[in-house]
This record gives C-alpha cells, structure tokens and sequence, in this order.
C-alpha cells in the first residue's frame, strides 16, 4: 500500500515538473515582436528584401501602363488611370514580372505593386 501511495506521488510529480515544461518552452522559443511602425515604414505584407530589387515603372503605348519587375517573387500592379478609375493587373498574380493597363487613350496617373 505504501509503495502504491509512492508510486502515484512519484507520477504526479513527473506530471506536474513536465507540465511546468511544457508551459516555458514556447515562452523560450517565441517569436520576436516586430518593430515599431514608422511613417516610412512599408506594410506588413511587402518584403523589403523584394522591394529594394523590383524595378517600377509607368509608360504610355496608347495606353497607361504600371509595370513591376520583382525577379523571384509574385508580382500584382494596380495603376490608377486619368478617368479615376483604378484596373488591376490579368493574370492577378504573375511570377517576375506583370503589368496593368489603362483603357485605350487614357493615361495612367500612379501605380502600385506588390511582390
């Protein structure tokens, strides 16, 4: 009988020591917090490390265009045309490079892209 009542202490121990593990791992192994936004800060979901190597530019061939040239990653654009309308680059997503188009004669004013 006191070796029975042994045994459950002994048990209850280990399973008490490794839950008191299991709950400072994770505090040991979190992630750091990110740093504080500033007004020249880019957003979240922009790799900066992407941004310094995309080239971007805007043109005119009868038409506005925003072009984004990111060599390794997933490309979006969105250019906003001198008829305040804004159109997105098709297909959405396009690995390298992609661009968006204003309607035919209208010219595009600024553009956007996300890699």
């Amino acid at each position: 009988m006191i070796a029975t009542k042994r045994l459950a202490l002994g048990a209850a121990s280990i399973a008490l020591g490794g839950g008191m593990a299991l709950t400072t791992i994770p505090a040991a192994t979190a992630a750091p917090t990110a740093p504080a936004r500033t007004a020249q800060s880019r957003p979240a979901h922009d790799d900066v490390s992407a941004g310094s190597r995309c080239s971007k530019w805007i043109d005119y061939l009868g038409r506005g265009r925003g072009h984004a040239n990111c060599p390794g990653y997933k490309v979006h654009v969105r250019v906003w045309c001198a008829n305040h309308k804004s159109y997105s680059s098709k297909p959405y997503w396009r690995k390298n490079y992609n661009k968006a188009e204003c309607p035919k004669n209208v010219g595009a004013v600024r553009m956007r892209s996300t890699p």
